[in-house]
């Protein structure tokens, strides 16, 4: 088999052969003239015949001609393929594929995807929200690249990155009468009241919490319209501090105790698996945009 062409001597050649000159090729690759004299000789070896005519400055004979578009297509393949390698490695190109529980899909994911999009314009990216079951299932499968769940029993093939110890509150209409009462209220209080079930309550249930809780009034997954169902006065419904909702929705957000219910939230990826950069930079971002909302919202950062 014949040794493969070199990129530099067929950058070289076709320096020399544009421009007329082996004195612009040896500049143009910072190389000295006779260094690109001996280079364009063995090219010429390795084609078994001549490329530019003898004594004449730079010329190319019948077969240079022929071969240059071929030369000039092999080096623009090989500079694409090169450049788009590279881009993988720096983390500007490559798919990034993203897993989120519904709590944190509606406030915290939109920033995390415009600060990512921002910094890493080319890059291409899912999203996803699913419960954290699903979101460790995704992970585990390689269906995603990075998850941000609570945490579920341990797997050998997730690892799992702790960030906010989530606790539970009461969501109400502010002028609900345990809205107005100081400090946390007991899990009994729910009971008797038209209690609206969301995602989180699979964290929730077998808590010996109350039938409240097991078996709530309604049930309403998507986070927008459980809480515009509790500002039209369905009812009442339990969400995590890091979903509670914003002072301008109108509603209050009222802390429960007796027990305290507390779950982990955290960010996965599978282990001993070396992430794309582009995919590290985005584990990287959720972790420190995911500690920074912790703190917004109140919850305690582990």
């Amino acid at each position: 088999m014949p040794p493969p062409l070199k990129i530099q001597h067929l950058r070289q050649f076709l320096l020399a052969a544009d421009n007329g000159s082996f004195r612009l090729a040896a500049e143009g690759t910072f190389r000295s003239q006779a260094a690109v004299s001996a280079a364009m000789q063995d090219l010429e070896q390795q084609l078994g015949a001549p490329l530019f005519e003898p004594g004449k400055r730079a010329q190319l004979t019948p077969l240079g001609i022929a071969v240059a578009p071929l030369f000039r297509e092999l080096l623009a393949t090989h500079d694409r393929v090169l450049d788009a390698a590279r881009q993988f490695g720096l983390g500007s190109q490559g798919p990034v594929s993203l897993a989120v529980m519904p709590s944190l899909a509606d406030e915290w994911l939109p920033r995390l995807l415009e600060r990512y999009a921002r910094s890493h314009p080319a890059i291409r990216i899912r999203a996803i929200d699913e419960s954290s079951q699903d979101v460790h299932r995704l992970v585990l499968s390689g269906e995603v690249q990075v998850g941000v769940a609570g945490q579920v029993p341990r797997t050998a093939e997730v690892a799992f990155a702790p960030v906010a110890r989530d606790a539970f509150g009461l969501v109400c209409r502010k002028s609900h009468p345990l809205a107005r009462r100081r400090g946390p209220v007991p899990w009994s209080a729910l009971e008797g009241e038209r209690l609206i079930g969301n995602a989180t309550f699979d964290t929730l249930k077998n808590r010996r919490l109350g039938a409240a809780i097991e078996d709530p009034f309604m049930v309403v997954s998507n986070r927008a319209s459980l809480l515009a169902s509790v500002v039209s006065g369905l009812g009442v419904t339990v969400l995590p501090v890091l979903a509670r909702p914003t002072a301008a929705s109108g509603l209050a957000f009222v802390p429960l105790a007796e027990p305290t219910v507390e779950r982990i939230v955290g960010v996965l990826t599978r282990k001993e698996e070396t992430l794309l950069p582009s995919v590290a930079a985005m584990h990287e971002l959720a972790l420190r945009s995911l500690s920074q909302f912790t703190r917004r919202k109140g919850a305690i950062l582990v």
